[in-house]
């Protein structure tokens, strides 16, 4: 079972199927229901689409995967959400390692074909 966890700085962790750890912040949770009405109310579905969702890396920025899955619960004509995360990197200052930055862009309804 998949856990969802919510930090003091308004970040909500999740991994993705290939097990890499993956935030949305509350800033593009915002953003996402600011432009994509259709994803009002589906906050779980968006975690999900990232848990489960089928994964492909865009070719014009090798580091951005767009994350796809089936959701039935959506207003019609969507049935399904994509969600795209960047995945980067940082130094951590006190010893120099690099640590994954890998977080939610957005994401929006989509009509899938059956």
């Amino acid at each position: 079972m998949h856990k969802t966890m919510k930090n003091q700085m308004g970040k909500w962790y999740v991994h993705d199927s290939d097990g890499h750890e993956i935030y949305l912040t509350e800033e593009r949770w915002q953003h996402i229901v600011a432009g994509h009405r259709e994803l009002h109310n589906h906050f779980d579905d968006i975690l999900n689409t990232v848990r489960h969702g089928k994964r492909r890396q865009q070719p014009q920025d090798p580091q951005t995967f767009v994350y796809r899955l089936r959701c039935d619960k959506l207003r019609p004509p969507f049935n399904g959400v994509i969600v795209v995360v960047a995945f980067r990197f940082e130094s951590q200052e006190n010893n120099g390692n690099t640590v994954s930055n890998n977080f939610v862009v957005s994401a929006w309804g989509l009509t899938m074909r059956h």
